[in-house]
């Protein structure tokens, strides 16, 4: 399960917020691909579509591969991951395409970060791709996923396979989840018009009036699941009711709010009785597309932690993975007397 949403500032910086779940963690790293980075996919007999990076690109990526990643975004702006869409994905078929062609579906993020600068050239890179159904190894299938791609101007597109088509939809709302497929969550957002985000007025009944209980009483009826069209209503519904936002920094801090909604403990969601096959949130990103910022917290350390990629000089790095982030301790907040006029604090690491 994943969910991922935007969020735009009023001085036009876009944000970017994500939440990987998975019952295990997959090997995962934080991965720095630099520019010139050579890459290729495979085919049913053998190489398929290569590509040399023309950007260099941050991400979390999966079994040991720096190239193979569940999200990332590149130093030109562009935000692209990786969710699953279980039952609904019927990968292109292969007979009589160029090997040339064809791409594997752990290899969609590394080639589109780095290739493309915008959602513009994603849809001209995929136009003359074909994605079919690779058995990835340590999975023993093909993953059924779609890719969603933003780009800093705030543009956003949703990429699916249906009958073994590929199909791009607009995404007005920067949101998405799993499945079903994209459309239908937007026809399944007709079923919730009447959420407000003000509160209920009071009605009279009988010559009894009844006051609504407390705040928020306009969402009644919000769905709170964990399921992938909860989801998607839950995060179209917070996104857009937020106040304005300022600024990049502003939308960096709403991000970790709104993403606060979808963090699932491990337990809540379980397949059967052995806790490793829980599904759980591993991981959620913030990628701030306007300042090039990429913000990650795991399950174990959620201290959101940020890589600035201005800092990263992509010529010169090579290919580097890095450790995600696990068991620190929370920040330890010193308080003291200060000549009996109170408490005075100061948090340190």
């Amino acid at each position: 399960m994943c969910t991922s949403f935007r969020l735009t500032a009023s001085d036009g910086a876009t944000a970017i917020g994500r939440t990987m779940e998975f019952p295990n963690l997959l090997q995962a790293r934080i991965a720095l691909v630099p520019r010139d980075t050579g890459g290729g996919s495979v085919g049913p007999n053998g190489a398929g579509k290569s590509w040399t990076s023309r950007y260099g690109f941050v991400g979390v990526d999966v079994f040991g591969d720096p190239q193979k990643l569940t999200d990332g975004m590149n130093e030109a702006g562009l935000y692209v991951n990786l969710q699953y869409m279980p039952g609904f994905c019927d990968y292109e078929p292969t007979e009589g395409v160029p090997a040339d062609r064809l791409v594997a579906p752990p290899d969609l993020v590394g080639m589109l970060l780095g290739a493309c600068s915008s959602v513009t050239e994603v849809r001209t890179a995929m136009a003359s791709t074909v994605v079919w159904s690779s058995v990835f190894g340590p999975f023993g299938y093909a993953p059924p996923v779609h890719v969603v791609v933003h780009d800093k101007q705030g543009n956003c597109v949703v990429i699916e396979w249906a009958q073994g088509h590929q199909v791009v939809f607009d995404n007005p709302y920067g949101v998405a989840t799993n499945s079903p497929h994209f459309d239908w969550h937007l026809i399944n957002l007709r079923n919730y018009l009447k959420l407000d985000t003000t509160n209920p007025k009071p009605v009279t009944i009988d010559g009894v009036t009844l006051s609504p209980m407390g705040q928020g009483g306009g969402m009644t009826g919000l769905p709170g699941d964990s399921t992938s069209p909860s989801r998607f209503v839950r995060a179209v519904a917070y996104t857009s009711t937020l106040r304005p936002i300022a600024t990049g920094a502003d939308a960096e801090v709403a991000a970790l709010h709104v993403l606060d909604n979808f963090d699932i403990p491990w337990g809540m969601d379980r397949e059967n009785d052995d806790r490793s096959n829980d599904d759980h949130t591993l991981w959620s990103t913030i990628a701030n597309l306007t300042d090039g910022a990429y913000i990650l917290r795991t399950y174990l350390d959620p201290v959101p932690r940020r890589i600035q990629l201005a800092d990263i000089d992509f010529a010169a790095s090579p290919v580097t993975t890095v450790p995600l982030p696990s068991a620190a301790e929370f920040p330890r907040m010193h308080l003291s007397h200060s000549h009996g006029h109170g408490v005075t604090g100061g948090a340190t690491g």
